[in-house]
């Protein structure tokens, strides 16, 4: 295995987003949660904090297009907006606010919980409204170009919290559930016990249906696709789930290009991770993950991986790749570093916050030799990158966090269940 420098530049899939854009979809360049940046804190302190601002009730996490940064927010009983923020001082640029009709989620989840993603043109916005999926485009200034009030029908067991995804000009929108469970019965309405999980492709322009795969129903899913380069000069939709396994779907036709195992019996929560033609993700429930898919597609189809599977994978959290290291940091906090191809166990730490044991719903992400993660008990904390676990610092904000950071220009964005923070290494950086 070749030697790693954990301090060189990262290098990530830049498949959806243009050079200019360093963090335009959930978890950054193509779903990886790491960055190009330098001059980010190495220490948290209130000094570091350059502004903050109290948001309403929401777990999406910020997304960025150069000096504006978008989240969506539940801005009263009954009402959820997209919410644009000027990313250097935290002043708000406009907001579009929505109503919807309340329905049961799971205590965890909110109404405002997809990520954006931003192109050129668009933001691109997903989410439930009890019983179907709606998508909708604006533009950079906030005015409505599309709304498709009905992508696909959908059962509301947990609600819902996938982020769109585009390419090629094809939003992905995904409805995949379950009626009926072990005996149980999530709905007595005969007409919705013939509703079907599917995958959409909606055009980016006027929010048609372009394609659309039925699929087996399944357990909600939650993870995010990422996109792969094809050899044959196209792109895939990469994406994880029960009934169906993991699939590659071509993006412009929807065509199913390979399917991995449509036999997992688990959830698909945290999103994959797509390394060169290496992807990873794991299936579990909130007991815990019971099944992983390392798959090799350098020949464009799946070859699964001999992997060791350390106990404790992460079921909410997404994994994170720096070089050919993988951080894989537990629900439950427990932090392991392993071989990237092998699943090989460098180191297996307790990652802890300012008062101890910590908990982690949101995902890691990276710039700057170093790695940031969010707990559910307000901690804010910053790992180095590396062979040897090294935790540099801790704060605690004002409110638990299940929404990932993002990353812009030598800034550092969280959201906590109150405020987003801007975090810098010391005075804002010149624009």
């Amino acid at each position: 295995m070749r030697p790693i420098c954990h301090a060189s530049l990262f290098l990530v899939m830049l498949a959806t987003a243009s050079a200019e854009v360093t963090w335009n979809r959930f978890r950054g360049p193509n779903g990886s949660g790491v960055v190009e940046t330098t001059n980010l804190p190495a220490k948290l302190e209130d000094k570091n904090v350059s502004w903050k601002i109290e948001l309403g009730k929401g777990h999406s996490s910020p997304v960025l297009w150069k000096d504006m940064l978008v989240l969506t927010a539940e801005t009263e009983s009954g009402k959820r907006a997209v919410l644009a923020l000027n990313a250097k001082t935290g002043a708000k640029l406009w907001s579009f606010e929505q109503p919807f009709s309340e329905h049961h989620i799971h205590k965890f989840n909110s109404f405002a919980s997809s990520s954006a993603f931003i192109d050129e043109q668009r933001i691109y916005i997903n989410w439930s409204t009890g019983n179907t999926i709606e998508a909708l485009a604006l533009d950079h200034a906030g005015k409505l170009i599309w709304h498709n009030n009905h992508v696909a029908d959908y059962i509301h067991e947990h609600g819902t919290a996938i982020s769109p995804v585009v390419a090629d000009g094809i939003v992905i929108v995904r409805s995949e559930f379950d009626w009926q469970r072990d005996g149980k019965v999530y709905t007595e309405d005969p007409e919705q016990q013939k509703w079907k999980a599917c995958v959409v492709g909606l055009d980016a322009a006027t929010g048609k249906q372009v394609w659309k795969n039925e699929i087996p129903n399944c357990l909600n899913t939650f993870s995010t696709p990422v996109v792969r380069a094809t050899k044959d000069g196209k792109n895939e939709f990469i994406c994880a789930d029960t009934g169906s396994g993991v699939m590659g779907i071509d993006t412009k036709t929807g065509k199913i290009n390979w399917q991995h195992n449509p036999g997992y019996t688990k959830r698909s929560l945290g999103s994959g991770v797509l390394s060169d033609d290496f992807y990873f993700c794991t299936f579990g429930t909130g007991g815990g993950v019971t099944e992983i898919a390392a798959l090799d597609l350098k020949s464009g189809k799946p070859v699964a991986v001999p992997y060791d599977i350390p106990k404790g994978l992460p079921y909410v959290p997404c994994p994170l790749v720096i070089g050919d290291r993988m951080y894989l940091l537990g629900d439950g906090g427990i932090l392991r570093n392993v071989e990237l191809k092998t699943g090989k166990v460098i180191y297996e730490e307790r990652v802890e916050g300012v008062q101890g044991s910590a908990k982690f719903f949101s995902s890691p992400v990276a710039a700057d030799g170093k790695f940031f993660c969010g707990s559910q008990q307000g901690d804010l904390i910053l790992i180095k990158a590396g062979d040897k676990f090294e935790k540099l610092s801790a704060m605690k904000l004002d409110a638990p966090m299940s929404a990932s950071p993002a990353i812009g220009d030598q800034r550092l964005y969280m959201r906590t269940e109150k405020s987003l923070y801007c975090f810098t290494a010391g005075p804002q950086p010149v624009p």
